[in-house]
């Protein structure tokens, strides 16, 4: 069956990862994706992927059909357009689901934060007061949740054409939901910033329940999320800046310079972008 996969037959996906059910929805030509790590004597299928940029209505269909099948649509970008042979998918072991479970998002913040407030012994605190104003070196914690202004998977499925290019494919990945993506692909984009993924996919969990949080888009060092209850005043969008810069600390800090800038950038928008170096 992995063969019928790789000469571009869609073929039984369910079979192949063990999940409910196949898409009803018509599959163009593509292949199964497998852990690439040299540990890996038996390489598992991680997902499945197109060979051609996806059409949007596509996409939108089988979100539909998701909570049947188990298998999450994802946009996968890669410059290089070889996919299978780059660092979106299966370059890391991929760590177990459960790890995601064990993770707490303001434990998940607590750690991240101290780290990186850590002050060296020479060059004092790594960051300035300014620079993480409205906080101080203290983590103030998960921001509360915000107000829906529309349906999240509607507001997904409108939001993909601004994602999808020729250098785009369409992921199926065997995921309850988006935000287990991270760990299950055995995806190393924020490699630089964490070891391991299950608490950054603890906090995108959590973003889908606070803020109508859909993943959208990966890449090899970059997410991309469509938000439904985006902050909208300027002390919710200060707090949820504060758990962004311990998600992403570059995208912030190199793009806007400080926790202040970025929650104005935030405030209202309905799409979540964040970039590794």
């Amino acid at each position: 069956m992995l063969e019928e996969q790789r000469t571009g037959t869609p073929g039984d996906l369910a079979t192949i990862f063990g999940t409910n059910a196949d898409p009803a929805t018509p599959l163009p030509p593509g292949e199964v994706l497998t852990e690439q790590t040299v540990l890996a004597s038996h390489p598992a299928p991680l997902c499945w992927i197109s060979a051609e940029k996806p059409a949007p209505q596509l996409v939108a269909a089988l979100r539909g059909e998701h909570h049947r099948t188990g298998l999450w649509p994802l946009l996968l970008c890669d410059g290089d357009e070889v996919f299978g042979e780059r660092c979106t998918v299966g370059v890391v072991p991929p760590e177990p689901r459960e790890h995601i479970d064990r993770w707490r998002v303001a434990d998940v913040m607590d750690r991240i934060w101290e780290g990186l407030v850590q002050a060296d012994e020479e060059l004092g605190p790594a960051y300035d007061l300014e620079a993480i104003a409205p906080f101080d070196y203290t983590c103030p914690g998960p921001a509360r949740a915000g107000n829906l202004l529309a349906d999240p998977d509607i507001l997904a499925n409108q939001q993909l054409p601004r994602f999808i290019d020729a250098e785009t494919r369409l992921a199926l990945v065997p995921v309850l939901r988006g935000a287990d993506v991270l760990t299950a692909l055995g995806w190393s984009g924020a490699a630089n910033h964490v070891s391991r993924t299950a608490g950054l996919s603890a906090m995108v969990r959590s973003w889908e329940e606070r803020f109508g949080a859909r993943v959208l888009r990966l890449g090899p060092d970059r997410l991309d999320l469509s938000v439904a209850a985006p902050p909208q005043d300027v002390r919710h969008a200060a707090e949820v800046a504060a758990e962004h810069w311990t998600f992403c600390p570059d995208r912030i800090m190199q793009d806007t310079g400080s926790l202040t800038a970025y929650a104005q950038e935030i405030r209202g928008r309905r799409s979540w972008s964040f970039w590794w170096e």
